[in-house]
């Protein structure tokens, strides 16, 4: 019997590894680490499933959570803010080594591994650390989420009535992919076993550029989305004000990088492996899209932290 550990499972992709990964081995199997196990879903609660209070930045409960598991899924500290993603990643390193952990499958992002973008640099140490631990390790680089592309998208919210898109530096492709596609995915790889000690990219199996995206989000909306290409300043200047992280001028300094990224083609590459995995299509990026128009401040408030 193998013994799982999964982390994040409240989260977007976390609570879809889960979903999957109940449907391929019995729920006496999984353990959830929960920072708040008082804030389960109703996935978790009704699932059988055991539950644990496990919080990255209190190493104690981590040795407690992580206790007779056989693999373990760290799922990504969700902030930009990069000192503490790698310090709470190496707790959950370091513990998965105290309890005998033997194999942990971390949900890095789909930049590159040189990549100039903020938002990946703490995924980069954690990346090392773990080639670095003396464990088993799969890291799997998730595609970009279809569900977040307003974040990508200039923080476009269609309710704002804003017709101009403005980002920094440059269009680029992105090789979309759902959520629920990487969670499936993901929990195969998992169960079916492999893949030690190696790097892994999950993307979608076609890239679209953000100005393909105004092109069918106009067309969905009837309106006239214009993608535009401004400096750092405009764009800072464009966003800041605005409620919530992405309205703070450290913060959008940041995301700016992103688009550096992009200008690299650090995003649109495309792997066949996730499609492989599945063994089907992959959801169609224009689903999520129609599916997500008019919800995309809440979907902002999800990933920009």
């Amino acid at each position: 019997m193998t013994k799982y550990v999964v982390t994040g499972a409240t989260g977007g992709l976390g609570s879809q590894v889960l979903k999957y990964l109940l449907k391929l081995v019995p729920a006496s199997d999984i353990i959830v680490s929960l920072y708040n196990p008082s804030g389960a879903t109703q996935l978790i609660k009704e699932s059988g499933v055991e539950v644990r209070r496990g919080d990255y930045a209190d190493p104690a409960s981590l040795d407690t959570a992580f206790a007779g598991a056989d693999k373990l899924l760290i799922v990504s500290y969700p902030s930009i803010a990069h000192a503490i993603r790698v310090a709470q990643h190496r707790n959950a390193i370091a513990a998965a080594k105290r309890t005998g952990v033997q194999h942990i499958y971390y949900t890095s992002l789909a930049f590159a591994g040189d990549s100039v973008a903020a938002v990946m640099r703490a995924h980069i140490d954690t990346e090392a650390d773990l080639k670095a631990s003396g464990l088993a390790y799969t890291i799997l680089r998730e595609g970009i989420y279809s569900e977040s592309y307003p974040l990508y998208f200039g923080f476009f919210d269609a309710a704002e009535g804003r017709d101009e898109v403005v980002v920094p530096y440059s269009d680029g492709g992105i090789a979309w992919v759902s959520r629920e596609d990487l969670g499936e995915g993901t929990a195969k790889i998992m169960v079916q076993g492999g893949f030690e000690n190696e790097t892994h990219l999950l993307s979608g199996s076609r890239a679209f550029t953000l100005t393909e995206i105004a092109e069918k989000t106009s067309a969905l909306l009837g309106r006239n989305i214009r993608l535009v290409i401004a400096s750092e300043d405009d764009y800072v200047q464009a966003n800041v004000g605005k409620s919530g992280p992405w309205g703070q001028e450290e913060f959008l300094r940041l995301w700016a990088t992103t688009y550096k990224a992009l200008e690299r083609g650090e995003l649109e590459v495309v792997d066949p492996l996730l499609q492989k995995v599945l063994g089907r299509e992959l959801r169609p990026f224009e689903d999520t899209l129609k599916e997500t128009l008019g919800l995309h401040g809440s979907v902002i408030e999800q990933y920009a932290k």
